[in-house]
């Protein structure tokens, strides 16, 4: 008979690594916005190790901007859910405490604004992907994207995670509850940063003294976070469930790697993170570039080229000998060369490791699942590097072929139709002219670099070459020549 996970049963999880103290202890410290897998894979993590050694003060509150799926997954059971973390030859199982509770903005709007006006809540944390922020290109709020202006039109009621916070800070600014930390772990180049400007910027639209008192009594640590987190599926908790006989509806899969690098900038009392392994420094910004062009750019690469070749899962990809030899040239000839690394940082040892856990067969990444949001994400990852070997007039062919890839996958419905992208709509609304200047034309979207003439007809003639020789081909040419 399965047992599901709750607090009734999970004294009998042999396997499992579990809450090494009493949830009646644990009081709310941290409201978390965007509950996802890589949240509960890899902050929370965290947070549990920090409960494990005895400060309980940094329970979880977890909200979720749009669905109702993970309140309705983890309620029954308590909130517990396990990380499955599994290795190229081995899996450990951990049972997670941390999490008290987990609300809507549908449902609980008004407790969650609550939440943040608590002074019991010390941090608020932040999993909402890069396009939840509402940013433009330049990196300024968008007034225009409808969840902004349906804010600005009703204050009381946001249904922006912008919103969320100014509207919840406006109450804390009232009820005089202190100063709070608001911490961006999303794949954001400068995350800190976006997020004070979006979120002082609409709270400066509200009422010009909320935005005076944010930048007094708030704070927005820039962070870098890695851990791989792909999609938990039915087939991933069919297989725990005949591996541990445990039924849990909220059990996430992750690589044994977990890296959080935390600007040392806090405006309250915050977790000892660092005694579970993240890292205080008072300069992110190396380590964030490091991996954003290194580790992100090479899994974008591999989830439309993939995707081109064929393949599912990016592990299927990497055992590719083509794809994997590119996924190292662009490392090491296209990237490299271009970055600035900490003292004492092994690169070589870095990117060895990218490969190795891109690799992993245990970590059923689908293609599909990266390829999403590309028109937000490359902004991020790789049109920084391909701006940077312009100025110094120096060749990327393989990034050039990593956004003609991005597009091809976008303007064909046997690929369009696997993942979702906010450019997919303005590519098949757009009449007329090529497939870049489809793009190009919205520039103030996809960023400045479609304005650059260089970089234009770069991309169609990567585009051309897709249309007429294989990936593989194409991939083969580009390490040969260059």
């Amino acid at each position: 008979m399965p047992v599901q996970l709750s607090d009734n049963s999970v004294q009998g999880f042999d396997l499992a690594r579990k809450p090494a103290y009493d949830r009646h202890d644990i009081t709310p410290g941290i409201l978390h916005i965007g509950i996802g897998g890589f949240h509960r894979a890899h902050q929370a993590v965290y947070t549990e190790d920090v409960l494990a050694g005895g400060d309980h003060r940094w329970g979880i509150i977890g909200a979720s901007m749009r669905s109702t799926t993970m309140r309705n997954r983890l309620m029954p059971q308590n909130f517990l859910y396990t990380v499955c973390t599994r290795g190229a030859d081995s899996n450990e199982y951990r049972v997670i405490g941390a999490v008290k509770d987990v609300l809507t903005i549908s449902q609980h709007q008004h407790q969650l604004l609550d939440l943040i006006a608590s002074p019991q809540i010390k941090v608020i944390t932040l999993t909402i992907t890069e396009k939840g922020y509402c940013l433009t290109p330049s990196q300024e709020l968008d007034e225009q994207h409808p969840d902004i202006q349906q804010d600005l039109s009703n204050p009381g009621s946001p249904v922006s995670a912008p919103g969320l916070l100014a509207t919840g800070l406006k109450r804390r600014m009232e009820q005089g509850s202190g100063p709070i930390s608001i911490i961006s772990c999303d794949n954001l180049s400068g995350n800190g940063r976006s997020t004070q400007k979006v979120v002082t910027t609409i709270a400066g639209l509200y009422a010009g003294e909320l935005a005076h008192w944010i930048r007094d009594h708030v704070s927005f640590p820039n962070t870098m976070v890695d851990r791989i987190v792909p999609a938990t599926s039915d087939a991933d908790m069919l297989k725990f469930f005949q591996e541990t006989g445990v039924e849990d509806n909220g059990v996430v899969i992750c690589e044994p790697f977990s890296q959080w690098v935390i600007e040392n900038s806090f405006a309250a009392e915050r977790p000892e993170w660092e005694s579970a392994g993240a890292q205080i420094v008072d300069d992110v910004a190396v380590y964030e570039q490091i991996k954003l062009r290194l580790l992100n750019t090479t899994h974008s690469a591999l989830a439309y080229l993939g995707l081109l070749a064929g393949y599912e899962f990016i592990h299927e990809a990497m055992e590719d000998p083509t794809l994997s030899e590119f996924s190292a040239y662009l490392l090491d000839k296209e990237i490299s060369p271009l970055l600035q690394c900490p003292d004492g940082f092994d690169l070589d040892s870095y990117k060895r490791s990218i490969l190795q856990r891109f690799a992993n067969p245990a970590i059923q990444y689908r293609t599909a699942q990266v390829a999403n949001d590309g028109s937000h994400k490359l902004q991020q990852r790789i049109y920084p590097t391909i701006t940077e070997h312009s100025r110094r007039n120096t060749a990327c062919p393989g990034l050039n072929l990593v956004v003609a890839a991005w597009l091809h996958c976008l303007n064909t419905p046997k690929y369009a139709s696997q993942f979702s992208d906010p450019a997919g709509e303005i590519i098949r609304t757009y009449s007329g002219g090529s497939l870049v200047e489809r793009v190009s034309s919205e520039s103030k979207s996809f960023g400045i670099i479609w304005d650059a003439v260089k970089f234009r007809n770069q991309i169609k003639d990567a585009g051309a070459a897709l249309n007429q020789s294989s990936v593989r081909t194409l991939l083969q040419r580009i390490m040969i020549n260059h």
